[in-house]
């Protein structure tokens, strides 16, 4: 049976806000009806306005909509003949999908797809300690939360403090009702940060949070999930406007007639922690990593000091752009197609690697 396009009966409402629309889904709509996993992410949008979006000319190349409603579109795509619809909640910063595609064979070629090929529109990824840092703060709020099951890794030369065995590469998945205590048990003998994990409180509400920003539904409320992901939109903005404090231009050359210079204006990530030398020793193998899509084509080091200087390369783009370590602070030189979604995984990268605080910053 094909799925009906409107499938969760929004197209004839009105909301005010995303907030107004998640409120509705938790209230009165019948999620537990919905065929499928039920996927919330967003996007981050660095184009002049949220309707910029929809005039991205590479949409067509994926989607046609369906149905709109002021701010909301219904998109539908397909994959090997058969539809996939997608909700599409504008906002100024972060777009925000809701949709039951399958996050193996229809997310790729579809949504994430079009994030990537769009200049100036990005996925909103998350760093592996973001995941860890809501482990911790859903721990604290709620006396009875479950985590029963987590997928977690360790490279084998990772800074993560680990009490056995450092410099040996883990990856764990665990299923039990004891998921928190082994977690914090494997955290702290291991030096293992989490790529997935389940939260559940028991009758009220349970989701799954995966480094690639996709949060699903499984069970009763969507507080505690919209909750977090609204944090994750808080933590990028400041990435967008700091990101956006660098640039790339062509200057006429006051030297050479009819010759422009090419000037890279940096922005900045502070590590509060400092720059070690063993973050420097395992940057390039981290970088490669296949989450954060980077190869790094040239890299140096600084003699008797913690300091570094990389070109590295965009797997998607093949864009080239630089990044210079400068006391406690990482340095990002744009390029003429770096945007949004380069800006965002490089954050990442910094955050799991270096340091989980690490701040983004415009260089003053």
């Amino acid at each position: 049976m094909s799925q009906d396009p409107d499938f969760l009966d929004l197209m004839d409402r009105r909301f005010s806000s995303a907030d107004n629309l998640v409120h509705f889904l938790d209230n009165e709509a019948d999620l537990s009806s919905v065929p499928g996993e039920f996927n919330i992410f967003a996007a981050v949008n660095n184009l002049e306005d949220k309707a910029g979006f929809f005039r991205a000319v590479q949409l067509s190349d994926h989607f046609r909509i369906s149905e709109e409603s002021e701010d909301l579109k219904l998109l539908r795509a397909s994959y090997e003949g058969s539809p996939v619809y997608t909700y599409v909640y504008l906002q100024d910063d972060f777009p925000v999908f809701f949709t039951t595609a399958n996050k193996t064979d229809e997310l790729p070629p579809t949504i994430w797809a079009f994030l990537q090929e769009t200049q100036d529109i990005g996925r909103l990824q998350l760093p592996k300690r973001a995941i860890d840092n809501l482990r911790k703060r859903l721990v604290s709020e709620y006396d009875d939360l479950i985590v029963p099951y987590f997928s977690a890794r360790r490279s084998f030369d990772s800074n993560t403090p680990s009490r056995r065995r450092p410099n040996t590469e883990r990856s764990i998945q665990y299923r039990g009702i004891d998921g928190i205590e082994t977690y914090k048990e494997m955290r702290y003998n291991y030096g293992i940060l989490p790529k997935i994990m389940v939260f559940e409180r028991p009758h009220r509400f349970k989701f799954r949070v995966k480094q690639n920003g996709v949060f699903v539904h499984i069970g009763g409320g969507l507080f505690e999930l919209w909750t977090a992901l609204k944090r994750e939109m808080k933590r990028a903005l400041s990435i967008k406007e700091s990101a956006n404090t660098g640039g790339y231009s062509d200057v006429q050359s006051t030297f050479f007639e009819n010759r422009e210079i090419h000037i890279s204006s940096p922005w900045e990530i502070k590590v509060n922690d400092g720059i070690e030398k063993a973050g420097i020793d395992g940057f390039k193998s981290h970088l490669s990593e296949d989450f954060y899509e980077f190869n790094v084509s040239e890299f140096q080091t600084i003699p008797d000091a913690a300091a570094f200087q990389a070109e590295i390369i965009d797997d998607s783009s093949h864009e080239l752009l630089t990044l210079k370590s400068k006391s406690d602070t990482i340095r990002v030189f744009p390029r003429e197609q770096t945007d949004i979604d380069q800006s965002v995984r490089i954050y990442n990268f910094v955050s799991d690697h270096f340091d989980s605080e690490c701040e983004a910053r415009e260089v003053v």
